[in-house]
């Protein structure tokens, strides 16, 4: 049996998230809920805009395209679906997969439209009956990658109508009924009310999972505790970093026990040398460090942790605990991606706060057409230097378009995450 995804959904009304279909409660900040879904083990998200007005989507749009910035699961786009550019709303906002909904009337037009347009493996198809697979069951096959149940009513003949995987979306805090669902051959996957709750032990729940017999995705390590040369304390050394920034974070010791709390919850856990005990990152302020790689140096004596930080790695309020500098030495920042940010970062705040005197701020200020014929200009100085071989004043132009180009990306608050993503894509 295939291993089983859990997808969590996230509801989105107006461009604010909340509790659900029947319930418009506000349930949070999009970036904290993002973060929270993001780390926690969920395997995809779900992102349902439940808006009831054409106003109300294009704000829901913009808050998933925020959310997708934070995302590094793939997520799935439902909901206000009219027409085939919808579909393109949702592709751009970040979405790697749109669930078209087989109530629509206009289903049979976006099947033929969508799947010519985008292919297949950038739809869904949502059921809430086995009506529309009896009458278009060859364009649904052609067309969907996968499809998303959410009655599970019609599991049994899904199952029996064709082999196109599946998620199945279970109703209730019982997990019977997910495992019931996870058992069948063609489902890939399950959500429902149990996953969407902020409270839920995602790993833990994996792990009940997996007891019972669902393979799912879990943390294993490829070595054993055995195979680390450990100190006289039985102790191995952990160096923690911010795994988008490389920055370190901390430093500490695991014993055996420590170890497999890792493993089995996702979140880091320490021994204290100085209580004797375990206890994980966090516990009691909810700064928890999530697991995004554990790898052990070349003579298995030290581990280095790339985590996900909630609020702060120091006890005495700092980020890092790396805070007190004791030499510095001037140097050029060569890090690419944080050069590139700071840069951007630099340009928006132009934008926001424009600064007499500043070519920048004037840019803005005369507006897209003045920036599109600086852009155009720039590209041409770059192509003439290119074609005439001079390698010496390239890098100048080279620079120059990198420059205008986040010029242009700010203009449309396009960020660096959106383009990394879109290239990661590829």
């Amino acid at each position: 049996m295939d291993k089983k995804r859990l997808i969590a959904t996230i509801y989105i009304k107006n461009g604010v998230l909340v509790v659900g279909k029947e319930d418009d409660s506000p349930v949070g900040e999009p970036e904290k809920i993002a973060r929270m879904f993001n780390d926690c083990g969920i395997d995809n998200i779900l992102l349902m805009d439940i808006s009831d007005n054409a106003e109300g989507h294009k704000r829901s749009m913009a808050t998933i395209k925020d959310i997708n910035r934070i995302l590094e699961v793939t997520a799935y786009g439902y909901g206000w679906i009219e027409n085939i550019n919808d579909v393109r709303d949702y592709l751009f906002a970040g979405c790697e997969k749109v669930i078209l909904n087989s109530s629509n009337p206009e289903i049979t037009n976006l099947i033929v439209d969508a799947g010519n347009r985008y292919g297949k493996d950038k739809l869904s198809l949502s059921l809430d009956s086995v009506d529309v697979l009896f009458k278009q069951k060859t364009a649904i096959e052609e067309n969907f990658d996968d499809l998303f149940l959410f009655s599970k009513d019609i599991i049994e003949a899904v199952e029996h109508l064709t082999d196109v995987p599946y998620y199945a979306f279970i109703e209730g805090d019982d997990i019977n009924p997910y495992v019931e669902a996870m058992k069948n051959e063609h489902c890939i996957g399950v959500g429902g009310y149990i996953l969407d709750k902020s409270t839920t032990d995602i790993m833990l729940l994996k792990y009940r999972f997996r007891d019972m017999g669902i393979p799912v995705y879990i943390f294993e390590s490829s070595l054993d505790w055995s195979e680390f040369k450990l100190d006289n304390e039985g102790l191995i050394a952990v160096v923690t970093q911010d795994y988008t920034t490389n920055e370190v974070l901390n430093y500490g010791y695991m014993d055996e026990e420590a170890f497999k709390e890792t493993m089995s919850s996702g979140k880091m856990a320490y021994y204290n040398k100085e209580t004797k005990q375990v206890a994980r990152h966090g516990m009691g302020t909810g700064q928890y460090q999530y697991v995004k790689s554990l790898s052990v140096d070349c003579h298995k004596q030290a581990l280095l942790a790339k985590i996900s930080q909630v609020g702060n790695a120091c006890h005495t309020g700092n980020y890092s605990c790396f805070f007190t500098e004791i030499l510095r030495k001037d140097y050029i920042e060569k890090n690419i991606f944080k050069l590139l940010e700071n840069k951007y970062n630099n340009i928006s705040a132009r934008k926001a706060e424009p600064t007499e005197g500043s070519s920048t701020a004037k840019l803005f200020e005369l507006g897209l057409n003045e920036i599109l014929k600086k852009l155009q200009n720039v590209t041409t100085e770059m192509m003439l230097c290119s074609k005439d071989s001079d390698t010496d004043a390239l890098p100048n132009h080279i620079a120059d378009l990198l420059y205008i180009t986040m010029v242009l990306m700010c203009e449309y608050d396009i960020r660096w995450d959106d383009i990394t993503r879109e290239m990661g894509e590829r």
